[in-house]
């Protein structure tokens, strides 16, 4: 037993000085030897979740909760690990148990708050996180916490409170700096929210551009976020190349394969456009794409917003046509299947995205929820879903809308299909970027707590002329938001009837 002991000590020792292969390594010899030890079990799985593999943590603390329910730390960082590993709800009911065993353990109140958070509950959240303020005043990962809980609440000078009392001790906390930003950026603080925004990306070796002239400098432009943030924001290139062009400087673009044959058609006369590869190419000084609105001094009033900025080759909306017409000729061979994809509003549909996405479980879609939608009359539907969420129809008694996925290449093939249609309708995804890109019209279904560039209240967005905005008016209520999409989408086929009929 003190062998053992003296192990476990020297493990711990290793784990506290920061010499996580050291521990890891100690804590493996020990289970190779006691397979069950609880504490080891428990330890190795919090080293786990500190190195960022939640899911393995999961593992290891869950063994450990088993073999000794009774106390409270195990449960505590159980909980903990669930939340960081995506699954809030599985958290939640772990950490009310850890926090019946402790209830001061004001790392459990901090990880249930934010785990209620993720849920969409955000008067519980507050409530917890609230608890851990009182018990640890001024610990900043919790006055983090509560500061988004209280901006996703709208009770924004709250929220900024928070924020400034963690960057007042943590200067430099970019997390903090971001969740302020995002506040000021989704009120239409544009110009401020910037700022803020800034504490998202890691430095370049080459030193940044903010809107300078750049003399016979070769810029680099660069994605440092998803599809969608490059498609939002790539609307700046032309405008960087206009002031290159000016003192004999170049721009390059570097963007996702997926992307590159939309972006080399529609700025390749005037940007060099390359996939992104290992080592950016040759440049003087660069720009994150979503850094460009800071750079051009981007407030409500003057977003550059005329579209189109993006569109496909002309060649590739008409061979998406013919395969949108075969589409409809083989769904009329199903049974069940009412009026072809011939007549009708053509729309297109998508319901879910990203499922590795923190906010998925909130902005994505149910596809019985859909069903409203679905049986509007005089309307053709046509599913632009990708990954598993594009069998959730089929599943679906009597619905038959054909998928056009399976042979797209890239974002410009999901352009052209685009152009082939009346209508998109979907939740927030990069689609909805390209359709407003494009000055395809686009309902956009957006959660209770929307994303930051879609702000609050408003039904349009002054990035997009083409985007109507369908917003939940409680969280969780797609009910609604779907209802009130149906019934405009109703009065639109009627309109479209009328005008055929004459």
């Amino acid at each position: 037993m003190a062998t053992l002991l003296d192990a476990l000590n020297a493990a711990v020792n290793h784990h506290m000085a920061g010499r996580a292969d050291a521990a890891a390594d100690a804590y493996r010899r020990i289970l190779a030897a006691e397979p069950a030890q609880p504490d080891t079990l428990h330890l190795s799985g919090v080293l786990w979740a500190q190195t960022g593999d939640a899911a393995t943590a999961v593992r290891w603390i869950g063994r450990a909760v088993r073999l000794r329910p009774g106390a409270p730390a195990p449960w505590s960082h159980l909980g903990a690990a669930l939340r960081a590993a995506e699954l809030p709800e599985r958290a939640e009911p772990v950490l009310r148990r850890a926090l019946a065993l402790d209830p001061a353990d004001g790392d459990a109140l901090e990880a249930q708050g934010a785990s209620l958070h993720a849920l969409a509950r955000y008067a519980d959240a507050r409530r917890w996180l609230e608890r851990a303020d009182r018990l640890r005043p001024g610990h900043a990962a919790t006055l983090l916490n509560l500061g988004t809980v209280l901006r996703d609440q709208r009770r924004f000078d709250e929220a900024e409170a928070c924020f400034d009392a963690v960057l007042v001790h943590n200067p430099a906390y970019a997390d903090a700096h971001l969740a302020r930003a995002v506040g000021r950026l989704v009120r239409g603080d544009l110009r401020a929210g910037w700022e803020g925004f800034e504490h998202r990306w890691h430095r370049f070796a080459t030193p940044p551009w903010a809107g300078q002239p750049p003399g016979g400098a070769t810029i680099l432009l660069h994605m440092d976020q998803g599809f969608g943030d490059a498609i939002q924001f790539v609307r700046y290139a032309p405008l960087v190349a206009q002031i290159a062009a000016q003192g004999g400087g170049r721009v390059i673009l570097e963007t996702h394969l997926l992307l590159y044959r939309l972006f080399n058609r529609c700025l390749g006369s005037s940007i060099q456009v390359l996939t992104r590869g290992e080592a950016p190419p040759p440049h003087d000084i660069h720009c994150p794409l979503m850094s460009l609105p800071r750079a051009f001094g981007t407030g409500l009033a003057d977003i550059p917003a005329a579209v189109p900025y993006l569109a496909p080759d002309p060649g590739d909306i008409a061979r998406w046509r013919d395969r949108l017409d075969g589409l409809g000729d083989a769904e009329e061979e199903r049974p069940g299947f009412q009026g072809g994809l011939r007549t009708g509003l053509m729309v297109g549909l998508v319901w879910a995205g990203n499922p590795q996405h923190r906010n998925d479980r909130n902005r994505s879609i149910p596809a019985e929820a859909l069903l409203p939608l679905l049986r509007v009359p005089g309307v053709r539907f046509v599913s632009l879903q990708t990954g598993e969420a594009a069998a959730a129809l089929d599943r679906l008694p009597g619905v038959r809308v054909p998928n056009a996925m399976e042979r797209v290449r890239d974002f410009a093939d999901t352009a052209a299909i685009l152009a082939n249609l009346d209508l998109l309708v979907t939740v927030d995804t990069a689609i909805a970027h390209l359709a407003g890109a494009m000055g395809v019209p686009c309902w956009l279904m957006l959660p209770h707590v929307p994303d930051w560039r879609w702000m609050l209240d408003r039904a349009d967005s002054p990035w997009y002329p083409s985007l109507r905005l369908f917003r939940q008016p409680r969280p969780g209520d797609w009910t609604t938001t779907l209802g009130t999409a149906a019934a405009v989408l109703k009065a639109q086929a009627a309109r479209a009837a009328r005008i055929v009929a004459r």
